[in-house]
């Protein structure tokens, strides 16, 4: 029978600590990001998908997907936009592009740069967004939008990615 003093092991602790810090920069990022005005609303800079996306090389599926979970409910709760419309079309569009960033990472083992994983899960963060708005707000003109969405996530996923690749080669130092 295993001691109480197993749970304690370095690996554990370890991994402990790591989420906890992980868990600390994605929720900032989230919270400071939604302080942020850009010229039109809605429009996000996706920033948390960077910290996403250094985590695919070295955490599993269970590890990314507790940070993302961390990171909206108590995101959304520090801004004040907990269970809010705002809430449904971050969390839908956050945990479609997660688990999207994570297949298609796994899949392509290597051969795809965060480039192309960032700009896969901007796409599908603003499509998942702007179906569960159309459904929201039960108007399906509101899927007129989705291009102009889509390019905009070109543009940030181009960012975020290009960001990653040079935080996880070194280069942004």
């Amino acid at each position: 029978m295993p001691s109480p003093d197993d749970q304690y092991t370095y690996h554990n602790i370890k991994n402990g600590v790591y989420f906890s810090l992980f868990a600390v920069f994605a929720i900032g990022i989230h919270a400071l990001e939604s302080f942020l005005t850009l010229p039109v609303p809605w429009f996000r800079l996706g920033l948390t998908h960077i910290v996403t996306m250094m985590m695919l090389p070295f955490f599993g599926a269970k590890f990314i997907l507790g940070i993302f979970f961390v990171r909206v409910i108590v995101g959304s709760a520090l801004v004040g936009k907990i269970f809010s419309p705002g809430f449904i079309l971050s969390f839908g569009g956050g945990l479609a592009a997660t688990l999207a960033m994570m297949g298609v990472y796994t899949l392509a083992r290597g051969r795809l740069s965060f480039w192309g994983v960032s700009i896969i899960g901007a796409w599908v963060h603003n499509l998942v967004q702007v179906f569960l708005a159309s459904l929201l707000i039960q108007q399906v003109s509101t899927l007129m939008i989705l291009p102009y969405f889509l390019l905009f996530a070109l543009l940030t996923g181009t960012v975020n990615g290009v960001l990653t690749n040079r935080i996880l080669s070194g280069e942004a130092t």
